[in-house]
């Protein structure tokens, strides 16, 4: 078996999107569905405003990993992604 199942990649990735982020200050609750304090100050102004600073964050990270192969950040992707999701006006 290559790799760790898709199951323990969505736990890594929804615990960057919980305790990670909670503990960073971003989050109340701490849960991924919870607003994120941060992300909304981001699309709304900071940065220009939208998901650009989002989408950096998604190519910084596909740069770094194939740099140095980290698996973190393949989660850190996933993340990045799942907000940019979760805040898309339509959702």
């Amino acid at each position: 078996m290559v790799g760790t199942s898709f199951d323990r990649f969505s736990k890594d990735v929804e615990h960057l999107l919980s305790k990670t982020a909670a503990s960073k200050g971003y989050l109340k609750a701490g849960t991924p569905e919870d607003t994120n304090n941060l992300y909304t100050m981001i699309q709304h102004g900071l940065c220009q405003g939208g998901h650009g600073h989002a989408l950096g964050e998604i190519v910084m990270k596909a740069v770094r990993y194939a740099e140095r192969g980290d698996k973190t950040e393949l989660l850190k992707i996933a993340a990045w992604a799942y907000l940019v999701w979760n805040h898309h006006e339509d959702h």
